[in-house]
């Protein structure tokens, strides 16, 4: 009884986290107390295959569960109880080889120990045929109730929709005489608006940290004159509004047109300076009749980043080196973006095992922690800028230690920040 008690003081832990999870915020998706409960629940209901098949999937969807352990027991107790030896034994070898340690091998059944003991063995278990019947028979029991009941509600619901639609069928036939004489009248004034967008995007690329502007027009190409209620729709950080060609400050949202009128004007923005070289973002335009919401008109159109696209290479000059060696650590920056990259700082941490000699030929400053910076004035489209270190290998590094420091890159103009990996190198026994 042991077992049990610890079973069910575990039990009463992961039943307080699904009530947790019962909050909106956890209802979206399955978690793997809420299976392992499931599968609990079948065993103590005697539903053993259930229990096996809820724990399958446990293992399935969450490889990596803290409930491993007991949901091995769990298959083992449940597979000895349906009849399959041979993977009740299984299971409970495996618990034993994952988890060593874990106090609950003492509950572990000596039924059980004994069928893993000759399956180790060598030995091929036969299933027990009696349990594999039981079990079957409280399977397809737990079905049959299951198709009862969902077939009673079936049943339950059609009677009531059935009620309900010879209800609403005599209040629908009045009320749709009325209303279609409505929407015959207001189909005819809709069809009456038309409106044309046109938005013109060949300019390219938009620098990041600049203005854009997307020339439009918009033209009533319908009888009557017509008012426009105006929105454009982008990403909040491209700030994007709608101004007239001839008063670039002043932003529209309504505009009204004459027959064969047409707006002209532009769609204006500011490239955000946070964007990567060839970000994509869509622009939208839209005129939605201020007589009818329904009646809209819209076009729109992708806006693409220009931006530098820093990359830094931090390595030595060997990819194996020995204790007290003395090597080149070379930087290398290059600029993989459609602008050049400005007012660059590097901030370069040499790994530990490293002692840092010198810079030749390149200025730098080497703060209190020993990181050092250099400054890079500009990295061209498709250049790099490259720094060489000299430095030494410490004579105390142990032989199989990685050698990785860290390369720190800021965009003094964009106010852009990337921190990159230096590469690998192995230290080796003299």
């Amino acid at each position: 009884m042991k077992h049990l008690s610890t079973l069910v003081t575990r039990l009463v832990l992961l039943l307080l986290f699904v009530l947790l999870a019962s909050s909106p915020a956890y209802t979206t998706e399955i978690d793997d107390a809420t299976v392992f409960v499931e599968a609990f629940n079948a065993y103590q209901q005697k539903d053993y295959l259930l229990a096996i098949e809820k724990c399958d999937q446990l293992n399935q969807v969450f490889p990596d569960s803290p409930l491993r352990d007991v949901t091995l027991l769990l298959i083992a107790r449940a597979s000895l109880k349906s009849g399959d030896n041979e993977r009740a034994a299984k299971s409970i070898s495996l618990f034993s080889s994952e988890f060593p340690e874990s106090s609950l091998k003492t509950s572990v059944e000596d039924e059980l120990k004994t069928l893993a003991g000759r399956q180790q063995k060598g030995e091929l278990l036969a299933p027990d045929k009696t349990l594999q019947t039981s079990a079957k028979k409280v399977r397809s029991d737990r079905l049959a109730r299951e198709r009862a009941a969902e077939q009673k509600r079936e049943m339950e619901r059609v009677a009531r929709a059935k009620a309900e639609q010879e209800r609403l069928a005599q209040i629908k036939l009045e009320a749709e005489r009325r209303e279609t004489e409505r929407l015959q009248a207001e189909k005819l004034a809709k069809a009456s608006i038309k409106a044309v967008i046109t938005l013109n995007n060949a300019a390219g690329a938009v620098p990041v940290d600049s203005n854009g502007a997307l020339p439009i027009e918009i033209a009533n190409k319908g009888k009557n004159s017509e008012e426009f209620l105006l929105t454009v729709t982008a990403a909040k950080e491209y700030d994007a509004t709608l101004v007239r060609a001839d008063k670039p400050n002043e932003i529209i949202t309504r505009l009204t047109l004459a027959a064969g009128e047409t707006f002209k004007g532009s769609v204006a923005f500011r490239m955000p300076a946070e964007m990567v070289d060839g970000h994509r973002t869509t622009v939208a335009v839209k005129a939605v009749s201020a007589k009818f919401s329904d009646v809209s008109f819209q076009r729109d159109t992708v806006v693409i980043s220009s931006a530098p696209l820093v990359r830094a290479v931090a390595k030595l000059a060997k990819q194996k080196v020995i204790p007290g060696e003395k090597l080149r650590y070379r930087v290398m920056v290059l600029n993989a973006g459609s602008l050049p990259a400005r007012n660059l700082t590097v901030r370069l941490q040499l790994p530990s095992q490293i002692d840092f000699q010198g810079a030749p030929d390149t200025p730098f400053k080497q703060e209190s922690d020993g990181t050092l910076v250099f400054k890079v004035d500009q990295v061209d489209i498709g250049k790099l800028a490259e720094i060489n270190l000299d430095v030494q290998v410490r004579e105390n590094s142990m032989a199989g230690q990685e050698v990785r420091g860290h390369v720190e890159v800021v965009n003094g103009t964009l106010q852009r920040k990337d921190i990159f990996t230096a590469s690998a190198t192995t230290i080796q026994a003299k």
